[in-house]
């Protein structure tokens, strides 16, 4: 796959958005402190929708989705939490990140939301698509803010995570994020979407369901809910090998249901610096491609960027250098045709 280039010779690096701006809060409750990260809306959207920006409550400050010169919290050792879900069933260390926002999130958000003058057709086709109606299933949304955004520009979105997240973060967001007036009769909640947690973000909707994905698909949504959506899109959630092919059999349940398959939008940051394709631990672009070609699917790079990201440098006393990184937007289809 070529990095820099697509087939139509259209560079796919994308420069950041001007107008999109992110930034951290603080405040504290019962003597926790909580972390808001707010993201503002497309300046065409907030006239028509009389909202500016979209906040989620997180428990740890966000990891590489601020760019330099926007706020940011810093917390001390003390404020670090003890993860009371920790024993929950099916939780783990890799669905505590959840609770936090990543790179990826904010490159796929601008990719879908915010079109750049040198974006190939197919990506303009897809913001065209996102912003008017689609359906669009989320997996691994974590604290909501990938699908809250498309949900706020015309998208109706169900996002999916562990049980542990839904409860303790996404239906929290939702409601923050929600529309506190909706009385026309144009404002229904749409029928494959529809349960006591859908709520209208913006211009669409938004709901949210538990999705383990190493439990089948069909014992967890409604058969509308996996089959007969327009995406699915994912941000930052095959980061580690172990969870690669949990992914991805997901995805595989979802594309045999599906009379007209969707698209997987994929955005993954690169972790292997150090030890490229033989990383134990971190998946890598090539491991990607290859678990893609055994199952014969295709993969297009939408678009790509260059990350500062802070890493432990290996010493005794903990501390953090900054090192680059990349980070890709990937479209995976059904075959290669």
């Amino acid at each position: 796959m070529a990095k820099h280039d697509g087939d139509d010779g259209i560079s796919r690096k994308r420069p950041v958005v001007e107008g999109f701006k992110c930034h951290e809060t603080s405040r504290r409750e019962n003597g926790l402190l909580t972390v808001l990260f707010h993201a503002t809306l497309p300046t065409c959207h907030q006239e028509a929708i009389r909202l500016s920006s979209l906040s989620f409550d997180c428990r740890e400050p966000s990891c590489g989705a601020l760019e330099d010169g926007e706020e940011a919290v810093l917390l001390s050792d003390e404020d670090y939490q003890v993860d009371s879900n920790f024993f929950d069933n099916g939780y783990s260390l890799a669905g505590a990140t959840g609770f936090k926002v990543w790179t990826g999130t904010r490159l796929l958000i601008e990719c879908l939301a915010w079109p750049c003058a040198g974006d190939c057709s197919r990506l303009r086709e897809l913001q065209q698509r996102i912003s008017h109606g689609a359906r669009v299933l989320e997996l691994g949304s974590g604290v909501g803010v990938l699908g809250s955004y498309l949900a706020a520009i015309g998208s109706e979105v169900l996002m999916s995570d562990l049980p542990t997240l839904v409860e303790n973060s996404l239906k929290k967001n939702i409601g923050r994020n929600a529309m506190t007036e909706v009385n026309d009769e144009t404002f229904e909640c749409p029928q494959w979407l529809s349960n006591d947690d859908a709520k209208r973000i913006g211009r669409g909707w938004a709901g949210c369901a538990s999705l383990d994905w190493t439990q089948p698909v069909e014992s967890q949504l409604t058969k509308d809910q996996y089959s007969s959506i327009d995406f699915i899109v994912a941000s930052d959630v095959v980061f580690l090998r172990s969870m690669l092919q949990s992914v991805f059999n997901t995805v595989e349940s979802i594309f045999r249901a599906s009379t007209n398959p969707p698209p997987l939008i994929l955005s993954f940051q690169r972790r292997d610096a150090k030890d490229g394709d033989e990383s134990v631990s971190f998946t890598t672009v090539t491991g990607i491609l290859n678990a893609m070609n055994d199952r014969g699917w295709s993969c297009k790079n939408l678009a790509w960027r260059e990350v500062t990201v802070l890493k432990e440098d290996g010493g005794e006393d903990g501390a953090v250098k900054e090192d680059q990184s990349e980070v890709f937007v990937f479209e995976i289809n059904l075959s290669n045709e």
